[in-house]
């Protein structure tokens, strides 16, 4: 459960790329820790609708930023809940599904099945719904007869989640425990994770400056680490919010008189500093007058600045302050795959009467360009059918030539006499 916060965290700030296949690029794999595997925790967010793949780039959905706010106890709730109506039909029951050992028996005459079986029982393990033994977990037995999630045999076996941590000297947080969800998410907001076990918070510059960039200001950061430290806050903590507030500002982004956006600094030299900086060449930057002007949108340069460690803060029209969020939402459920019934219909609409000879004169210089062996049904005079097997060798003044294998001899056939052809 806390890896899938975490992937649904990173994909919330900015979505992971996709390779071709379907699954993360190597790039993303690196930001996890390494006992977890991101595809399948891509595959377990994507199965309950946390997050879908949009132009080769993973998103979550409005259902994550909900389920992210949750306790651990709503969390697997849900997921749990989520699993079980996005399972097969094949192997649903009564709203619930069938004994998890009869699974790979499901579907006998799909031969994807059996993998795509052996992918939703090890999903059902990473979720606690079956044991590694194939055992069936007490909570996991109201699921499986179509009730409704049950946490209290589950939450027995956890630990309590914890409201306070201790704030340190050396600018890092440690929380006894696991922090409440909603905590521990304004607290990434503005720290950078260091412990795989959720406990570990560092605060630096750049991840103060992110904070702030993303609607925080200082008071409030203060005012919320006063408020959750069971150590007070300690000076030089204070001091790195204070100095990285100080800086935010000195660049404003916001849209101009024009439809662009316009950058302007009360620093000239760090003006001239991004007008020069060749990350920042993408976004078009020119100098125009006292400020730097582009046609990307505002809240895009924004955060180029921002990842390139310049204060940059978003402002509007007014010259306000507002919050720079660059997350994108995925739609709740992917999108319905395209749909030829239409076009279908209007080519039968538009069928001749000599289309099935005309496909079959295709079919038949198709065999002979081959050389191709074929099964070949000839009418017959009397009325019958006969199956010949032939190797095409020509086709002209519409008659098929070709060698029989059966009788090794040379025939003509009229193509009028031919009912059907198959390609050996």
């Amino acid at each position: 459960m806390g890896a899938l916060a975490d992937l649904l965290l990173a994909a919330r700030t900015t979505p992971l790329a996709l390779v071709g296949t379907g699954a993360l690029s190597a790039t993303e794999k690196r930001r996890f820790a390494p006992g977890d595997d991101p595809d399948e925790l891509r595959e377990i967010a994507d199965l309950t609708g946390l997050a879908h793949a949009v132009d080769r780039e993973f998103r979550v959905t409005a259902a994550a930023e909900r389920w992210l706010d949750s306790s651990f106890a709503e969390r697997w709730s849900m997921l749990a809940d989520r699993f079980r109506k996005a399972l097969p039909a094949g192997i649903r029951s009564g709203g619930g599904w069938l004994p998890i050992g009869m699974w790979a028996d499901a579907h006998p005459w799909d031969e994807t099945w059996p993998a795509r079986a052996d992918i939703l029982r090890h999903l059902a393990t990473l979720l606690g719904l079956r044991t590694p033994d194939d055992a069936e977990p007490a909570w996991a037995r109201r699921l499986r007869e179509g009730a409704e999630p049950d946490t209290a045999d589950l939450e027995v076996l956890l630990p309590t989640e914890v409201d306070r941590l201790f704030l340190q000297n050396d600018l890092t947080a440690i929380a006894p425990g696991p922090l409440q969800p909603a905590l521990d998410n304004r607290l990434r907001g503005m720290t950078e994770h260091e412990s795989g076990a959720q406990t570990s918070y560092r605060f630096t510059a750049d991840s103060v400056a992110g904070a702030l960039v993303d609607g925080e200001t200082e008071q409030s950061i203060l005012s919320f680490l006063r408020e959750i430290s069971l150590t007070g806050l300690p000076q030089p903590l204070e001091y790195l919010v204070a100095q990285a507030a100080a800086r935010h500002g000195l660049v404003r982004v916001g849209p101009d008189a024009t439809g662009g956006t316009a950058v302007s600094s009360t620093d000239e030299n760090l003006l001239q500093a991004i007008e020069v900086d060749r990350n920042l060449r993408p976004m078009g930057l020119v100098r125009d007058g006292d400020r730097l002007v582009s046609r990307v949108s505002a809240e895009t340069v924004a955060w180029a600045l921002a990842d390139a460690r310049y204060p940059a803060t978003l402002v509007d029209r007014d010259g306000a302050t507002v919050a720079a969020l660059r997350r994108r939402v995925a739609p709740t459920a992917p999108a319905e795959p395209p749909t030829y019934a239409t076009l279908i219909a209007r080519l039968r609409a538009h069928r001749g009467p000599d289309a099935d000879a005309a496909w079959l004169d295709r079919e038949l210089e198709a065999a002979v360009r081959a050389r191709a062996l074929m099964l070949v049904e000839v009418a017959m005079p009397d009325g019958s059918s006969r199956e010949l097997t032939l190797e095409a060798s020509g086709i002209g003044g519409g008659r098929l030539r070709g060698r029989d294998h059966a009788a090794d001899v040379e025939r003509t056939l009229p193509v009028r006499s031919i009912r059907s052809v198959r390609v050996l």
